[in-house]
């Protein structure tokens, strides 16, 4: 998946990159409830899904951020945090509490060396076409 991939370049552009002042880090936004159903065109089933994340929320499950504002915060977090608090070794997702409060968490990338390293040689080779 694109998440994977993301994951297992972020290490190695972070290393090449900082050097030149740039930043690679991973955010993660969470699960935000949107109108992807709307082209259905049922209106019961939008507000059947919007039930669902609210439960899951409600039920402890932190990563249902369901608006854009609680979905935003990882990003927000990445774009003001001083550089010296950031590590590109872990991904920052957002949260949101059972009331909607807003947070950020990190966990470490699921990153394998091997991967990554050869990721970063494709995308070399698709530059330097």
């Amino acid at each position: 998946s694109s998440k994977f991939v993301i994951d297992q370049i972020a290490i190695p552009l972070d290393n090449r990159l900082s050097r030149k002042n740039v930043r690679c880090l991973v955010a993660e936004p969470g699960n935000v409830c949107s109108s992807f159903l709307a082209g259905l065109n049922i209106p019961l089933l939008d507000m059947l899904v919007m039930l669902v994340f609210m439960l899951m929320r409600l039920l402890g499950l932190r990563r249902f951020t369901i608006s854009a504002d609680c979905a935003s915060a990882a990003s927000v977090f990445l774009a003001l945090a001083p550089e010296a608090e950031l590590d590109p070794r872990l991904k920052y997702y957002s949260c949101a509490s059972r009331l909607g409060a807003p947070s950020v968490a990190t966990a470490p990338l699921d990153y394998v060396p091997e991967t990554g390293d050869f990721l970063i040689k494709k995308l070399d080779a698709l530059m330097n076409k």
